[in-house]
């Protein structure tokens, strides 16, 4: 079994001509990871080491190669580095950049061609008006020659169909990453319409359970109404029994007032007694004072009468504590009947409270599930509502992305006139730097010129002023001088207002293809192209300096004068 290579050479022949250029086809799979280090060499059959290579050159690949993919690739081999024709057998290889093996060629060799394999015999064709007149035309031309050109031209189609496939290819990328981006846009919308349904689920949810609670709630209700209703019926009986406990105490404070009052008349009478008695002891006093004999008898009664009264003092002390018990008792059965009947009124208003909120409760419970009803009606017109808008927008994205292929075609379009745009206005911005370099060496000639000028003038002067001449002569001699320094100070001005005249028209030409340029970029979202060169400000102070020295050297009788 063969060994499974990561690299697989392909196409390859069992023999090669040696003045020709060999092209060595490989396609590198997936599992190998490609470096510009690796290399393929041509082997002598039986080779041991890598080292034992003939010619070797680098293994190329296309500029769209990714790692991870299978991909078609070539190498050329030129006539100059091939063994020479012979019965030696060789293999293509192929060598990572570590060293290792990774594909190995069958074997093939280099063979010298015979001269009558070498031609062929080809017929010449005629145009298709001439008549069939004499023998039809041979030519016979070298085979290699008549492959070599077929392969070239079968390697130029495959540039081109590589060229287009790149673009396919990119194209295809493009549109992947537009689809991509739409369909993120998409899955964006649906989870948030997603999300907004779980919310709207959720409050329906919600609802439900506030609606079990509210039921919960009412049952609850319900319940504490009968344990008050229980607890009022207890209430009731009690307060009967207190009722009947009251009539019962009032009957008992009866008597015991009865009592109280037959108390205090019997003490009335005892303070009667005790009065008369004192009264009568007193007279007694007076009677044994007199007779100053004191009787046993009289002794004993009074002593009886003694007892008797403590009798009747603590009698009266008894029934003034039970008076005052009574008292008591009355107040506090007085407290307790205020107390049940504040307790009895008390459980009235709870109970009429509690019936108010529960009808309170009821009401409100009705109406809150006839909203949750209402509610939850509205959530599935809204969820339907929902569906039918993702169904449109979906269609309104197909129909987006329809109209935008249609604008990215007309979009390529407006870039290629763009790019012809971009290239006559670089060459306008290019011919506008040779005009201001030609600019410059006339300015930097006119300096020549003045200063020139300044040291013939200064010449002129001195010689004027050393001569012994006529001085009739020397105004003469400077104003011919003069005139003719004047003549050539009017030739460069001329030349100075024509650079100017020339300047400003082609600065309003390109502004005005500035104009249109912006407005082109506005349109097509272009970089704004920076077209022209930035006048010299000095260029102006330049000149009329140079204007004024020249003005400066011009003879005194006219310097006065204008120059236009």
């Amino acid at each position: 079994m063969e060994k499974p290579w990561r690299v697989k050479f392909r196409n390859l022949g069992q023999t090669y001509f040696p003045q020709t250029r060999v092209e060595c086809r490989y396609t590198i799979s997936s599992h190998h990871k490609w470096s510009g280090r690796d290399w393929i060499g041509i082997f002598k059959v039986g080779w041991t080491s890598v080292r034992d290579y003939y010619t070797f050159a680098w293994a190329l690949s296309p500029d769209s190669y990714t790692a991870g993919t299978n991909v078609n690739c070539s190498v050329i081999f030129q006539p100059a580095y091939l063994p020479s024709p012979g019965g030696t057998a060789f293999q293509f290889v192929y060598i990572d950049e570590l060293g290792e093996i990774c594909a190995v060629s069958p074997q093939f060799s280099f063979c010298a061609p015979r001269p009558l394999d070498e031609l062929v015999t080809l017929e010449e064709e005629k145009n298709v008006g001439e008549e069939n007149e004499g023998d039809d035309l041979l030519l016979v031309v070298p085979k290699a020659q008549i492959l070599q050109s077929h392969l070239e031209a079968c390697q130029q189609e495959l540039k081109q169909l590589q060229k287009k496939l790149d673009v396919n290819t990119e194209e295809a990328e493009k549109h992947k990453e537009r689809n991509e981006t739409a369909a993120k846009d998409f899955e964006k919308e649906r989870v948030e319409m997603r999300n907004e349904i779980e919310e709207l689920r959720n409050s329906l949810r919600c609802s439900l359970e506030k609606i079990e609670r509210m039921e919960e709630k009412q049952k609850d209700t319900l319940k504490s109404n009968e344990n008050i209703s229980v607890e009022l019926s207890g209430l009731l009986a009690e307060r009967a029994e207190n009722h009947q406990r009251i009539k019962d105490l009032e009957e008992d404070l009866l008597n015991l007032t009865q009592q109280k009052q037959e108390t205090d008349a019997e003490l009335d009478r005892v303070k009667e007694r005790v009065k008369k008695m004192t009264t009568q002891r007193r007279d007694e006093e007076d009677e044994r004072k007199n007779l100053q004999t004191e009787s046993k008898q009289a002794q004993e009664e009074l002593r009886t009468l003694q007892e008797r009264l403590e009798a009747s003092e603590r009698s009266t002390e008894a029934l003034r504590r039970d008076l005052s018990e009574l008292g008591a008792l009355q107040s506090h059965s007085h407290a307790e009947l205020h107390q049940v009947r504040l307790q009895a009124a008390q459980m009235t208003l709870q109970l009429s409270q509690a019936n108010l909120a529960l009808r309170e409760g009821q009401a409100a419970w009705s109406q809150e599930r006839e909203s949750l009803r209402q509610n939850a009606e509205l959530d599935k017109d809204r969820l339907q509502k929902l569906s039918r808008e993702l169904q449109k927008k979906e269609e309104w994205l197909q129909e987006e992305r329809t109209e935008r292929e249609k604008l990215e075609v007309e979009l390529g379009n407006e870039k290629d006139c763009n790019r012809e745009l971009r290239a006559s206005l670089r060459a306008i911005q290019k011919e506008r730097e040779q005009q201001q370099l030609e600019k410059q060496e006339l300015l930097d000639h006119i300096r020549v010129l003045q200063l020139r000028m300044e040291r013939e003038a200064d010449a002129k002067w001195a010689e004027a002023a050393s001569t012994t001449l006529n001085i009739d002569s020397t105004p003469s001699a400077l104003e011919t001088s003069g005139h003719t320094d004047l003549e050539e100070a009017l030739e460069v001005q001329s030349l100075v207002h024509k650079e100017n005249d020339e300047e400003n028209q082609a600065q309003t030409e390109e502004d005005s293809e500035l104009g249109s340029a912006e407005h082109f970029r506005k349109d097509t979202d272009m970089e704004p192209v920076t077209v022209g060169v930035q006048p010299d400000p000095n260029a102006n102070k330049d000149k009329s300096l140079i204007l004024s020295n020249i003005k400066g050297h011009i003879p005194s009788d006219l310097a006065d004068f204008p120059l236009w």
